[in-house]
């Protein structure tokens, strides 16, 4: 282009040169001689032709850099400058030059800002899926991919209805798309497993080829805990009424007897104190799972002998057990030590020798087992019940659950969450599990060295000795 540029303005100064000398010879400059004449005219346009080059030698080299570096800027690199050699083209370099710095800041913003928006989508547990005006996918997050089962490059470019296969989700997106372009929600069943999804699609405005985004929440955790909600509020009720119950037919025939003898009074008296105290540990076993889960517990760890401790247990269970003419066998490894707080192990172990007491049939046998793992001790109870059917195995440990087959039993569901939440105090874990001969085992397993309460999101650890 310099070249060029240089050669057309040394054709234009020649011209113009000739030019000039053909009017002084039109003007009556005859007296020349012709080949004068001829030379001068020569001369002329040579003359002209070498001050345009010279004179539009630099312009067109400036502009050739300008070129050079605008298709290299185009081309992404962002920091391609002019270099400033000074002269009549100064300005056009610098104009340039701030251009392109504005335009590199501009597009490293915009680029930042990408970055984070994408992060952000990305770390999001909810599905977020944004769409084109044409229903194309243009991006997903890692949650969204793993919901609708496809990979990020698979989708994107594609329909939307080609990876979410759900017409009523799709339906929705193409209404939000539609003027008025309003945000439109629903409540809708995704996929085999019905997974229940709130799906909200909000239009974008300006947003390019991001028309709408589409969000997509599970609510499989809050229906389960509504239905632990329900299940909390049907056992507590269940429990509640049949104390009161007791306690108001005991005493309106009191208050209708009034000539009944001592003994009879006496009788009555006992009955509605022991429903009094079954209130009593209803309502102290739902403080004391409140505490134990809020870790407002102290724990005090020290060195314990495990299976002495399960020895204590099972006298502490003994009347229980001997009621409903039970074996229970006492652990046969008899060394094993332990640290952890006294008072927390000795209940949670009552508490499984209570649960396996509760859900064995008369006169069966419960075995206690104690076992060396390493870095973790082992403590396990088992039981010749009627077992837990698998769907059951996951929720034994929650609040207030119980299994279909216990509704009659005592209690409402609480015994084994203390179990669990003393467990994870002390950093440890519980599982239940029903092996195809029958009964259910409980194992817990704790750390040797107590390392306090097992860490999780937003659940900070807990030293020994704090609450």
């Amino acid at each position: 282009m310099r070249r060029r540029l240089a050669l057309r303005g040394a054709v234009v100064a020649g011209v113009v040169g000739a030019a000039e000398l053909f009017f002084g010879f039109v003007l009556g400059l005859q007296d020349y001689d012709p080949w004068v004449r001829l030379a001068g005219t020569i001369a002329a346009v040579a003359g002209g032709v070498l001050a345009g080059y010279l004179a539009f030698r630099d312009p067109g080299e400036a502009i050739d850099r300008v070129s050079e570096a605008a298709q290299a800027i185009a081309e992404g690199e962002m920091g391609r400058r002019v270099p400033e050699t000074g002269g009549p083209v100064t300005d056009l370099a610098e104009n340039f030059n701030a251009m392109a710095s504005r335009l590199q800041l501009f597009f490293e913003e915009t680029t930042a800002a990408r970055a984070r928006v994408e992060a952000v989508l990305a770390a999001s547990a909810d599905a977020m899926i944004a769409i084109a005006e044409d229903t194309r996918v243009r991006y997903l997050n890692p949650a969204a991919g793993s919901l609708l089962g496809v990979a990020g490059d698979d989708a994107i470019g594609r329909p939307f209805i080609e990876s979410a296969r759900d017409y009523e989700l799709d339906d929705l997106v193409r209404r939000a798309i539609s003027p008025p372009r309003t945000t439109e929600t629903a409540v809708v069943t995704f996929g085999a497993k019905r997974i229940p999804l709130q799906a909200v699609a909000v239009p974008i405005t300006g947003g390019g080829e991001w028309s709408v985004l589409l969000v997509l929440n599970d609510l499989t955790e809050v229906q389960r805990v509504d239905q632990m909600r329900r299940d909390f509020v049907t056992n507590v009720s269940h429990e509640l009424r049949t104390p009161v119950t007791s306690i108001r037919a005991l005493v309106e025939t009191m208050e209708d007897d009034t000539d009944s003898d001592p003994e009879e009074r006496r009788e009555f008296l006992r009955r509605l104190r022991q429903q009094a105290e079954r209130m009593t540990l209803l309502v102290n076993e739902l403080l004391d799972l409140s505490r134990i889960e809020s870790g407002a517990i102290e724990l005090n760890p020290e060195e314990l002998d495990l299976p002495a401790l399960v020895d204590e247990a099972i006298e502490l269970s003994r009347p229980r057990i001997d009621q409903e003419q039970m074996t229970v066998h006492p652990p046969a490894n008899r060394d094993l030590l332990v640290e952890a707080d006294r008072t927390s192990l000795l209940r949670l172990t009552t508490n499984l020798l209570d649960n396996a007491v509760k859900y064995s049939p008369r006169g069966s046998n419960i075995w206690t087992e104690v076992r060396d793992e390493g870095e973790l001790v082992a403590l396990a109870v088992k039981d010749e019940g009627p077992g837990i059917a698998e769907q059951d195995l996951p929720r034994v440990f929650e609040r207030f659950y119980k299994v279909d087959h216990s509704r009659q039993s005592q209690g409402v569901g609480l015994g084994l969450a203390i179990v669990k939440h003393l467990a994870r105090a002390h950093g440890g874990t519980v599982e239940a599990t029903s092996p195809p001969e029958g009964g259910a085992i409980f194992t817990v397993r704790l750390p040797r060295r107590f390392v306090g309460m097992q860490q999780g999101p937003g659940q900070p650890g807990r030293s020994r000795g704090t609450r």
